[in-house]
């Protein structure tokens, strides 16, 4: 087998969590809202179809409408597999092993799992906590840039939720002209953020945006999203992939939730106002709590909360050291979170007296 699997594969890293069957999660950053009926009715109608391989036309259309939902041409739209298979298709396309990918420190785990997988060399800039929010070290990254063969940047960042580079030209501009390949935009988080880059595709070839179905738009396990990038290396990634790759359900579920996306903005602003509203509730528990641009939020604790949580049916996440990562749900979700950590912390403090 030492023939077979490469040195590299042997200690590639696995995306790692832990879930809950039931209760409250809040750990992965979902939608706390189902898909809208006439998603699921569009899905539901095309269902009996599922013997045959769906025609072209159907990813053509999503492509026409991603584009025209982000104001780029169709022919720079590449539908993929949610947004991680649109990490995953860069990762895998256009790096070899021994490359240099950097990324920021914290940053989303999936750039650090697709890099132990192909054997990649990782280099870290670390994020800078800044008051509320945490900061872009941008020196240190032009600096690494030019030595790196993929530049990914979560923008805003997962998991602090701070903006990073907030679509200026000038900055994208420097990291793509240093870069000796891909400057990677992650811009999953796009609906809550406000700001993109996306039209700035046809002015830097070698920029590429990440989008995913799986927030906002509340469709996560039904996997779709895209990359928006420049036409020849839209083209490249179509010679390794097949209309068919994108199954049924997703791409019918793509096109007919980006035919009426109203929604994905109305629900982006429930959350948004959520947000606050967890925002102020973490901040009465004494809580060191950093603002945010996404559908999540970040905080610090010097002890354990995983744990006593997940006993009272509730997950988060514990990015870095001290510092925890909680997606925001509902008001009345919001509000029993709140409720349990508020008498974890309570009772860890009596202990410690």
């Amino acid at each position: 087998m030492k023939e077979v699997i490469y040195p590299w594969l042997k200690g590639a890293k696995e995306y790692d969590f832990t879930d809950i069957k039931e209760g409250l999660r809040l750990h992965l950053n979902e939608s706390p809202y189902p898909p809208p009926d006439f998603v699921l009715e569009a899905v539901t109608r095309y269902l009996k179809a599922g013997n045959r391989y769906q025609h072209p036309d159907l990813s053509k259309r999503f492509r026409e409408l991603a584009a025209e939902y982000n104001g780029v041409e169709p022919d720079e739209i590449f539908p993929t597999t949610g947004g991680d298979g649109a990490i995953r298709s860069v990762f895998y396309n256009f790096t070899q092993p021994g490359d240099v990918v950097l990324s920021n420190y914290p940053g989303y785990s999936m750039y650090s799992v697709y890099s132990s997988f192909r054997g990649l060399r990782e280099e870290r800039v670390n994020l800078r906590e800044a008051g509320d929010w945490w900061q872009e070290d941008m020196d240190s990254l032009l600096s690494k840039a030019d030595r790196s063969r993929l530049v990914v940047i979560d923008d805003p960042n997962n998991p602090t939720g701070s903006p990073m580079l907030q679509a200026n030209e000038d900055k994208i501009k420097a990291l793509a002209e240093r870069v000796k390949g891909i400057v990677l935009l992650d811009e999953a988080y796009y609906e809550f953020s406000g700001y993109t880059a996306s039209k700035l595709v046809s002015k830097y070839p070698n920029l590429v945006i990440v989008r995913t179905l799986s927030k906002a738009f509340s469709l996560a396990s039904f996997r779709v999203g895209y990359l928006i990038a420049d036409r020849e290396i839209v083209k490249v990634l179509e010679k390794g992939s097949t209309p068919f790759d994108v199954p049924l359900p997703s791409l019918i579920a793509g096109i007919t939730a980006l035919e009426r996306p109203s929604y994905a903005r109305e629900i982006a602003s429930e959350i948004s106002g959520n947000r606050e509203y967890l925002y102020r509730a973490l901040k009465s528990v004494g809580l060191k709590v950093y603002k945010s641009v996404t559908n999540f939020l970040f905080f610090k604790y010097g002890g354990d909360l995983l744990s006593p949580l997940l006993k009272r049916g509730i997950a988060i996440r514990n990015p870095i050291k001290d510092f925890y990562r909680v997606t925001v749900g509902t008001k009345e979700q919001c509000d029993i979170f709140v409720k349990e950590l508020g008498e974890i912390i309570e009772d860890s403090n009596t202990e410690q007296r």
